[in-house]
Formats: structure tokens, sequence, C-alpha cells
């Protein structure tokens, strides 16, 4: 043991070692390096395959059956502008012919109520209802004297900056609590009248930003992932109700200064045309090709990776939007003025 030299060194490189017969370090690296990048390219080719079958293919044979809520209510939270409102038109467009429209805005309550008479003879019903300070009771009260088969649930706030959590406390409050609290405790306000009638679907519009923790939307992005949990939860607890949580990317609206559609951008139109067909299909989505294939990111390349590519394009936006807004002001809780608010058609899905 004392003769060192008695020892037997290795006489080539270790790479070039036999780990076993016909193997080495360096060919066992590079063998696994292979199957990791082979699988997370297979999976990202099946991802691509299978939505091409599923938004292109599928729906020249297959439209979702519809006609068995005809008749019955459908409950709309943030159906004045956006995505709501563009939902709630292709709803109608596909025969759906009662709608009651819950939102904070008298008159464009009153704007859409008169678009679906008029243009679809709609039988429209508007509630007056805001979703930071109103009595949840008391709607809960008024859903309970209704038939209701159908609920579009897209009620939601954005903000205007992109802000670390703590830098504007108001703000965090709000979306917290109306993206979060207020969005979810509407749907233990429509549970009870959907059972009691027979069940029925409904659809959450929830993000592809709350699929992960994103820096700089961490109230937005917490309050979209509660969402999406309790949504699946409510999915699997009731028999007779089935539940379909979007989780679409980037939509064409004021909040994310995009007034034109693209090929990662779309407008609210095209992107409900596609997340309509899903219906009965489908119980998690991102609602249209356009935003699966952004998605597919997630299969090509691991979080711990993808998370470092993307910081810096977050850290990039804020200083965009500080550049055109000018600095952040920040607020309590008490004092959070509502004008940095903006309703669901200014959020980012």
């Amino acid at each position: 043991m004392g003769d060192f030299s008695s020892w037997i060194l290795p006489n080539k490189p270790i790479s070039q070692m036999l780990v076993c017969e016909g193997f080495t370090v360096a060919g066992i690296f590079f063998l696994i390096l292979k199957c990791f990048v082979g699988y997370r390219i297979f999976r990202t080719l099946f991802a691509v395959l299978t939505s091409l079958v599923v938004y292109k293919v599928i729906p020249l044979f297959r439209k979702p059956n519809l006609k068995k809520y005809k008749g019955r209510w459908t409950v709309v939270t943030g159906g004045t502008d956006g995505i709501g409102k563009a939902y709630t038109f292709e709803l109608a467009r596909r025969g759906l012919n009662k709608f009651y429209l819950i939102g904070r805005s008298q008159q464009k309550l009153d704007d859409v109520k008169h678009d679906l008479e008029s243009k679809f003879g709609a039988k429209v019903q508007t509630h007056l209802f805001d979703f930071f300070t109103g009595d949840y009771n008391k709607l809960r009260e008024d859903l309970a004297r209704l038939d209701i088969g159908f609920v579009v649930n897209s009620v939601g706030v954005g903000r205007e900056y992109l802000e670390r959590y703590g830098d504007n406390p108001g703000a965090d409050h709000q979306i917290l609590k109306v993206n979060g609290l207020g969005a979810t405790e509407f749907l233990s306000c429509v549970l009870p009248s959907m059972e009691f009638h027979g069940g029925g679907q409904i659809v959450v519009l929830s993000s592809s930003q709350g699929c992960k923790p994103i820096p700089l939307l961490a109230a937005y992005s917490a309050a979209k992932a509660m969402v999406s949990f309790i949504a699946e939860c409510i999915d699997r607890e009731y028999k007779t109700i089935s539940v379909q949580t979007l989780i679409p990317a980037l939509i064409a609206t004021k909040m994310t200064y995009y007034e034109k559609g693209s090929l990662f951008v779309v407008t609210p139109e095209n992107f409900v045309r596609e997340a309509v067909n899903t219906i009965g299909l489908l119980r998690v989505t991102s609602g249209c090709f356009n935003h699966e294939f952004q998605m597919f990111s997630l299969h090509l390349f691991p979080w711990s990776l993808l998370k470092h590519i993307l910081m810096p394009i977050y850290w990039h936006q804020k200083k965009r939007m500080e550049k055109l807004l000018g600095p952040p002001q920040s607020t309590s809780p008490d004092t959070y003025s509502k004008k940095q608010l903006v309703d669901s058609d200014r959020q980012k899905a």
C-alpha cells in the first residue's frame, strides 16, 4: 500500500477509458445527450402534429354540440370587451339565444345587449356587478333563480406596467382579489344552479402566464394559476358539469398594445372561433393553433433553461412600457386608483 510505484495508473485520457466493453465515458455522455435531445424533439413534433389535427382537421368534420344549451341561460363575465365579448357573439352565431351578462359598466352592458338583440334576436339580461367590491352572496341569490346551461368566466383586470411584486401593492391586491378570488368565487355562485338543472358547460379564461411563475407579473401569474387549478378540480368533482380551461398567450388588445393579429398575436374573434370548436374535445387548451405553437417551446426546452431565456424579454418589455407611459407610481391597497386597472379586453391573456 505504501509503494506508489506499484499502483497501476491509466495510460490514456479518462474520456477514452473503457467503462464497459465498447463504451467510453465520453461515449456514454453523448449517448445520454442524444437521447435527451431526441426525446425533446419527438415531444415537440408530436405536439405539432396533435395540434394540427385538433385545430385544423377535426373542425372540418366535427362541431361542438351546443344545441342542448339553447333555451337555457348563458352567463358571461367580462363579456363587454375583448375575449369575453367575442366569445359571447360566437356563441350567439352558433345558436345560443339567452344571455345573462355581468359587468361593471352599465353602458357597455347595454351596448352588447343591443347588439345581441338586434343581430341575433337573443334574449338578454344584464347585471351590474363589481368583482372587487361586489356582494357575492347577493350575486349567488340572483343566479340561483336561473336555469344556467353555459358559463363563460372571463372576468379579469390587468395592469399597464410590469413591476416587481411589492413595488405596487395596490395593483397586486386588486389583481389577486379580482382575477383570483373574484373569478373563483363566481364559479361557486353558478355551480348549484347548474347542477340542479342537470349540469352544463363552463369555459374559464385563464392564461399561459399561469402555467409557470412569471417574474414582473407575479400577482397576475399566481391568480391565473389559482383559477386553472380550481377549474380543473371542479371538472373532476361534478359529474354533470364540464369545465374547459383556456390558457391563451397574447391577444390583440389595448393592454398588450397590439392592434392587429400576427403569427403569435391573434385577434379575439379569430381566437374564439377556434376555441369554441374545442368544446367537448379538450379540457385544457391554448384555444388556437397559433398559441399552441408558442407552447411548443415548453416541450423543446426544459424550464430550467427557458426561464433564463425569457427573463431578458420581460425586462425589455418593462422598460418599453415605462418609456411609453412614464415611470409607474407605487400605491397602497387603500389608495390604489382603478384608473390603472383595465377590463378584461385590456388584460394580458
